[in-house]
């Protein structure tokens, strides 16, 4: 007798190991935190390298996460070369970052994650806006796979001025080929 309430106490114990196992659920991870995850990560990198603040940020992220948007500041001057170059760097370093980050692989709409669903804009406002000249970018951003440049506008203040755009890949392989020239010049003066 007692050795069959043991038993039955046994088995009463194991099945509600069992059923508390089966209903334990692993603390959800919600897209929203690892999309500021990524996001803060890719900020934190490009102050200390660039010194360039965030502006905004956000996304499309109905369901999954989209896209991923910054948009950045940076206190100086640029031609369209050296947006092109920053924008170009910038983008895929931020692709980069949403890539290596595991916690947000499964929320991503497609792995490998591309540079046109991680878009980067940067704003470029100099200190002393008297000395910039009519042609310097203002802004860069990317989009429909396409880099546009942006100068202001002397007869609209409020609305900037197309100065040009190019498509991505042109402006990624205009990118790597220039850095390339200067890694070819930098190891040829030592």
């Amino acid at each position: 007798m007692i050795v069959k309430t043991i038993r039955q106490f046994i088995v009463f114990v194991l099945t509600v190991i069992i059923f508390e196992k089966m209903n334990a659920k692993e603390p959800e991870v919600d897209y929203c935190d690892c999309v500021a995850e990524v996001t803060s990560i890719f900020l934190n990198q490009v102050y200390k390298e660039y010194g360039f603040e965030c502006g905004a940020s956000g996304g499309r992220m109905p369901y999954d996460v989209e896209e991923i948007s910054v948009q950045l500041i940076a206190n100086r001057s640029a031609t369209i070369d050296e947006a092109r170059e920053l924008e170009i760097i910038l983008t895929e370093k931020f692709a980069q970052i949403i890539n290596d980050h595991k916690k947000i692989r499964p929320f991503l709409r497609e792995h490998p994650f591309p540079c046109s669903r991680a878009r980067v804009s940067i704003a470029f406002e100099k200190a002393n806006r008297k000395n910039s000249s009519k042609n310097d970018v203002v802004l860069v951003l990317h989009a429909k796979n396409r880099i546009y440049y942006h100068a202001k506008n002397p007869e609209n203040p409020y609305v900037l001025k197309d100065i040009k755009d190019e498509p991505y890949e042109e402006a990624r392989e205009i990118v790597y080929k220039n850095v390339a020239k200067r890694a070819t010049k930098t190891k040829e003066t030592f």
